[in-house]
């Protein structure tokens, strides 16, 4: 049996790996093998290294920035956030360190526009203007995200990427298939053309602690060889009772000159996380009566022995090179697996308010994994027509993707009281062989291209399109049996900037993005595909001297061939869908992130929106209307800064549809705002501590209202303290 760990235990192991992984990371080569960086260490010297303008994103690692200089994440471009005709945000190196945030859920919470929904304890899904966002990037290249068995999705750790870009509205020519609501692209990390080790030490409360190792340095004397190394250990409570979860990270890369004008890149993750005490769903929302509940602080349905194991592996490898005319070509490789174990407890039922008997549960487990392989090629440049300089891109992929899970049956019912929930119920008998098989197989190759025309030296157009491949075989209960194929499905990208002056640039864009219906009708037929295209319009400002990014937007998103969900068949063991003929979403955003002056970093961002369907009925009401978020930091001393932030959103109600098919009444959550704070103080030049408090005024709320007809409360207090050391 699976079960929770004395406090002497766990901090035994959590010591054992911690030498462990120390250990192994000394073996870098240390300041001794490299002389010359040993006697310069005080004054480090940055050696010569090309800059190939292939690379998937700008490094903010140093700046002190909330902002970026450019991205490609919207058109593969190299465009300044300024000169990109659609809605754009980053979540930065200094945001992270300056707030703590270490993993991808806070870090959606800091950006504009995208509202997180946890189904559970581990199964977390983001949303952009109402929609789901289903997919990922990994410098540039895109990695799907299931909404089912997608535990293993939400667990990498921001020890990894530099910065976070994140495009808003229809992506489909970067992104291939999705929905219309935004795109997340992560920028790992690459090697430093210097030496630099840093070490962060963490406690957390609720307890928890985290050590974090970064190592990177020229691994010749030449520097065309560099290295880096970064390692994570964290283990901590949640607020949920009897959750724990432990983090194990290693990461390497390599960047090596093969000459002046060509960079190959290569590089490694791998991370096992262990979570014990998970749910599955949330909580019941009502008594027998009809009454809500209020839960206490902590409520959980998990046990002694649900758990969620995942390992993800990630390998990539780059070739970018700089041709005479100064194009600029790269090709990727990267191979993603990803696997995980889970033993759950379902536990649902309406409980009586006197006796709190009424609910009652069973045991089950799943296992599996997928595996992605891709490969990407982009060429970019510049030519001169018509007395003027434009820039393209063109770009091809090619990706395959494997996935096949497994369940093992469900134990013996048990009861549950409401009021004696100590987790303690029977460990499941389940089948020592799977009996039920869920797999599938999806190959996908896109074209696509764009160019950015200047038409004046104010007007610049841009154009492009991507045509798409998608084929497959999925199947539910058993092997991937049904097939289905679609071929030149052809997303078109339009968009202008016009410079109203130095400081302003208005723009606008017409993007699409298409996405595979892979659910069927009654006679088992797959409904046609998902087109999105969403329209834009807005003005966009480099203030205080280009350190500060503003913008301000209308948008409206159409979806045609909506694919709804009808009815659960249980003897066919599927679920049945309709196509609809579509939704209409409009609203506006405004957003400003950057330096308002040396010592103040703000990130500020507002989003309305509203979503009908065809009927004038309104939907995606358990997301909210209205998101509004702020955060600061400012420097009160050279060595002592302040920060704080706030995110508020509207009324929320439970989705329409319950997955159980019943009528359950809707459950409202009204408008909320959560507020944390933040502090660090430079003890030196090398080293700095950090405190961050979520949460500060214990606010509770309802992060989650209808999934499986149940709530999710979002978190109660927190805190960290992060000791960070450079050596």
């Amino acid at each position: 049996m699976i079960g929770s760990t004395t406090s002497s235990a766990a901090a035994l192991r959590f010591t054992t790996s911690l030498t462990t992984m120390v250990g192994a990371l000394m073996l870098f080569p240390s300041e001794a093998a490299l002389a010359q960086d040993a006697a310069t260490k005080p004054d480090v010297t940055v050696l010569d290294q090309i800059v190939v303008t292939a690379a998937p994103g700008t490094e903010t690692e140093g700046t002190g920035s909330w902002t970026t200089d450019w991205m490609r994440s919207a058109t593969g471009l190299v465009l300044t956030q300024k000169d990109t005709p659609q809605s754009t945000s980053a979540i930065t190196d200094a945001q992270m360190m300056d707030r703590n945030i270490t993993t991808i859920g806070k870090v959606m919470e800091a950006a504009t526009g995208i509202t997180v929904q946890a189904y559970e304890s581990d199964r977390i899904n983001y949303y952009s203007r109402g929609f789901q966002i289903d997919a990922y990037q990994y410098d540039g290249v895109p990695v799907p995200r299931d909404g089912v068995w997608q535990f293993g999705d939400n667990n990498p750790d921001m020890a990894l990427y530099d910065h976070v870009e994140i495009v808003r509205g229809a992506t489909g020519l970067m992104q291939g298939a999705g929905e219309p609501g935004a795109s997340i692209n992560f920028i790992r990390k690459r090697p430093l053309a210097f030496a630099q080790n840093e070490i962060t030490v963490s406690a957390a409360a609720p307890k928890g602690g985290r050590v974090e190792l970064d190592l990177s340095r020229p691994l010749n004397e030449a520097g065309t060889v560099r290295g880096r190394l970064i390692g994570v250990l964290d283990e901590r409570d949640g607020f949920l009772d009897r959750y724990e979860k432990k983090k194990q990270i290693l990461f390497g890369a390599l960047d090596i000159d093969l000459g002046p004008d060509t960079l190959l890149s290569m590089g490694v993750s791998h991370q096992k996380t262990k979570a014990d005490g998970v749910t599955w769903g949330g909580l019941a929302p009502f008594y027998a009566d009809g009454g809500l509940i209020d839960w206490p602080w902590g409520s959980s349905l998990g046990t002694d022995w649900t758990y969620v194991d995942t390992e993800r592996t990630e390998v990539f490898t780059s070739l970018e090179h700089v041709f005479s005319n100064g194009w600029t070509g790269r090709l990727v490789f990267t191979h993603v697996k990803n696997d995980m174990d889970a033993q759950l407890a379902w536990i649902s039922g309406e409980p009586d308010r006197e006796t709190g008997e009424g609910m009652s549960g069973y045991g089950t487990r799943y296992d599996g994994g997928y595996e992605q392989n891709n490969l990407n090629a982009i060429l970019n440049g510049s030519f001169e027509a018509f007395g003027r300089e434009h820039q393209f891109v063109f770009g091809a992929m090619a990706s395959k993707g494997e996935g096949t899970y497994y369940g093992y049956g469900s134990g013996e019912t048990f009861n549950v009281n409401i009021f004696d929930l100590d987790g303690n119920y029977p460990v499941p008998l389940l089948s020592d062989s799977a009996t039920y098989v869920s797999a599938s197989e999806a190959r996908q190759y896109a074209l696509y291209g764009t160019g950015q025309f200047n038409l004046s030296d104010r007007l610049s157009v841009l154009a492009g399109a991507r045509i798409n491949w998608w084929e497959g075989e999925e199947g539910s209960g058993g092997p991937a049996t049904a097939s289905y194929k679609f071929s030149g499905e052809i997303t078109p990208y339009l968009g202008f900037t016009y410079d109203i002056d130095p400081t302003y640039t208005a723009y606008g864009s017409v993007s699409s993005i298409y996405k595979p219906s892979l659910v069927q009708d009654i006679n088992r037929n797959y409904l046609d595909p998902t087109y999105g295209y969403n329209y834009e319009l807005g003005v966009k400002a480099d203030l205080m001297d280009g350190r500060l990014f503003a913008s301000a937007a209308i948008f409206q998103t159409e979806q045609k061939d909506v694919a709804k969900y009808v009815r659960y068949i249980e003897d066919e063991n599927r679920s049945v869908y309709e196509s609809i003929d579509g939704t209409t979403t409009r609203g506006f955003e405004l957003e400003a992130a950057g330096a308002i002056s040396d010592r103040l970093e703000v990130s500020a961002g507002y989003t309305f929106r509203l979503s009908k369907d065809d009927d004038d009925q309104e939907l995606y009401v358990d997301q909210p209307r209205h998101t509004l978020k702020l955060a600061a930091n400012y420097d009160l001393t050279e060595r002592l800064s302040i920060g704080g932030a706030m995110r508020w959103q509207s009324g929320t109600d439970s989705i329409e549809v319950s997955y159980s098919d019943t009528n359950a009444p809707s459950v409202h959550q009204g408008s909320y705002a959560v507020a944390d704070l933040s502090a660090s103080y430079d003890v030196n030049d090398d080293t700095s501590l950090t405190l961050t408090v979520n949460n500060v005024l214990r606010k509770k709320y309802y992060a989650t209202t209808g999934f499986y007809d149940t709530v999710v409360y979002g978190e109660d207090i927190s805190a960290e303290l992060a000791l960070r050391a450079k050596f």
